[in-house]
């Protein structure tokens, strides 16, 4: 049976790889176009979203900085949660940090034999969020031309982690041992966590360029066509970025919510390579069904307090490149990109 299963993966994969290459081949164009959009969304979306996030929260957690920083709102969690504050801790930075932050920490404690792969994977559950600043600033302010909108599918989609945190909290405790030593101030703490952000950033933007290369080969094979005005849902699952493509509408606040929550397969896959095989991620993919369904659900109560949003508030829908000609998002690419070889050097020097 397992054999069967293989050489059907394999036939599959097989398959899919002569589709890409005729695709590359014969739409060449439609092929570049794609890569060129996709490489404009990471300068001008994902990494002034995401990477700064990131790279904050990196920078608290190793440093041990976020005991203090977030000590007003871990204090209050963990009574709520009824667990470590420290644990609260993760779980914040999680959720403000991004889709790839929750994994990043998870990963380093399990590295450092302070959290054990079970407990990693349950907290995996919760600690999982695409963060304000992408929510608010891309798709409240692109799809419903409203931060307030933004602000509310934030909520929704932090509500519902907290859920997920007291169902996972609640079955057996989680310990997660002391680290060794005080706070960590160093400037070389810092460079390592702006490092560890670049390499998941680079990762993260990497993915969104042939996810986006791909949802163009479904497209101009008419993959999408039967889906009619749903394909950007379809596209937002397997590609979470192409939310901004939503049209603003009765119902698109809890689908946003839900898609945001349940986060899309390009994001599993990112969080695959991050993880690189020291958490189990099986109960993580589960966990997208329940936390979707929640966001939603949250969403909707608070859409009763947004005023009504119509196709008018959008000025035509169209993604408005705010940041385009922007030299400085080239900068934070390059610079980005000379992080993570500096670091790949420095770790094969001392391999050496």
């Amino acid at each position: 049976m397992l054999r069967n299963l293989k050489n059907i993966r394999i036939i599959a994969l097989s398959a899919a790889a002569l589709f890409a290459a005729g695709f590359l081949l014969i739409f060449s164009d439609k092929a570049r176009a794609s890569v060129s959009n996709a490489v404009s969304d990471c300068l001008e979306i994902i990494i002034p979203s995401l990477f700064a996030f990131s790279a904050l929260a990196m920078y608290l957690q190793k440093s041990g900085l976020y005991k203090t920083a977030l000590k007003p709102f871990t204090f209050v969690l963990s009574k709520i949660l009824r667990t470590d504050e420290e644990i609260c801790g993760l779980i914040l930075l999680s959720n403000i940090g991004g889709y790839p932050v929750g994994a990043s920490l998870l990963s380093s404690l399990v590295s450092e034999n302070r959290l054990e792969k079970n407990d990693a994977a349950r907290l995996m559950c919760c600690c999982f969020g695409s963060g304000p600043s992408f929510i608010i600033g891309m798709v409240g302010k692109v799809v419903f031309n409203s931060a307030i909108a933004g602000t509310f599918l934030f909520l929704s989609c932090f509500l519902s982690s907290l859920v997920m945190a007291a169902v996972v909290l609640s079955k057996e405790k989680i310990t997660l041992k002391k680290a060794c030593g005080g706070y960590d101030l160093s400037a070389g703490c810092f460079i390592n966590s702006v490092s560890a952000a670049a390499k998941a950033m680079f990762s993260v933007c990497t993915m969104i360029v042939i996810f986006s290369v791909i949802s163009a080969a479904l497209k101009e094979t008419g993959a999408f066509l039967p889906l009619g005005e749903n394909a950007v849902i379809f596209s937002s699952i397997l590609e979470v970025t192409r939310i901004k493509e939503m049209t603003a509408g009765a119902n698109s606040i809890p689908i946003c919510a839900a898609l945001l929550s349940f986060g899309g397969v390009c994001v599993a896959l990112q969080i695959t390579a991050i993880v690189g095989g020291r958490i189990p991620l099986g109960k993580f993919l589960l966990s997208r069904i329940p936390a979707a369904a929640l966001s939603a659900l949250f969403s909707a109560l608070f859409s009763l307090f947004l005023p009504s949003i119509s196709e008018e508030t959008i000025a035509g829908n169209a993604y408005t490149s705010a940041f385009s000609g922007n030299a400085a998002l080239s900068v934070c690419l390059i610079a980005m990109c000379a992080i993570l070889l500096l670091g790949e050097n420095a770790g094969k020097q001392r391999g050496g």
